[in-house]
């Protein structure tokens, strides 16, 4: 035996005399790590379902960019690109050079957007009175940075008139 050998087995022998036994080799079985693949799941699937909001950008959308730091809140998304205006994932109107097209609105008001956009106020009342809460009427609006300002004060009128009275801007944070 070489050096080495010899003063690791005496270390070793010194442990079994310390400890009062022979050491054991610790070993996870496979329940064990069964369960902590479990908890690391349940863990995520908790967090992301506690995040109010999913803000899932469009096809060819370009977010504003801000030095703005304030949490996103609950409500619901309206996402304008300069081609389409999606609420509820559904395509509501076509925009062409990111203008409306004037078959599609009348003194400010979209006529297909208001349409669902009050229909789904009225979900959104009735699960806030059924859990005794107060409905908050936040609309975010996920816009490009291409939008043209007359269509988002079209946007913004149809949302008034769907009785949306908050609304929350979506932009990238900025690095300071």
């Amino acid at each position: 035996m070489n050096a080495n050998e010899l003063f690791q087995q005496k270390k070793k022998q010194k442990k079994q005399a310390r400890r009062g036994g022979e050491e054991e080799e610790a070993k996870l079985g496979l329940t064990s790590l069964m369960d902590i693949v479990a908890i690391i799941v349940i863990y995520l699937l908790k967090s992301y379902a506690s995040d109010p909001v999913l803000i899932m950008p469009q096809a060819d959308q370009k977010i504003p960019m801000s030095p703005a730091d304030m949490p996103i809140q609950n409500g619901i998304a309206l996402y304008v690109t300069p081609k389409e205006i999606v609420f509820s994932e559904k395509k509501m109107v076509q925009l062409v050079d990111g203008d409306i097209s004037p078959n599609d609105v009348q003194n400010h008001l979209i006529g297909t957007l208001y349409d669902a956009m009050a229909e789904e106020a009225d979900k959104a009342k009735q699960m806030a009175e059924s859990r005794q809460e107060e409905w908050e009427a936040r609309l975010i609006l996920v816009g490009d940075e291409r939008i043209k300002f007359a269509t988002l004060v079209d946007i913004m009128y149809t949302a008034g008139r769907a009785e949306y009275t908050q609304y929350a801007f979506c932009v990238i944070r900025r690095g300071a």
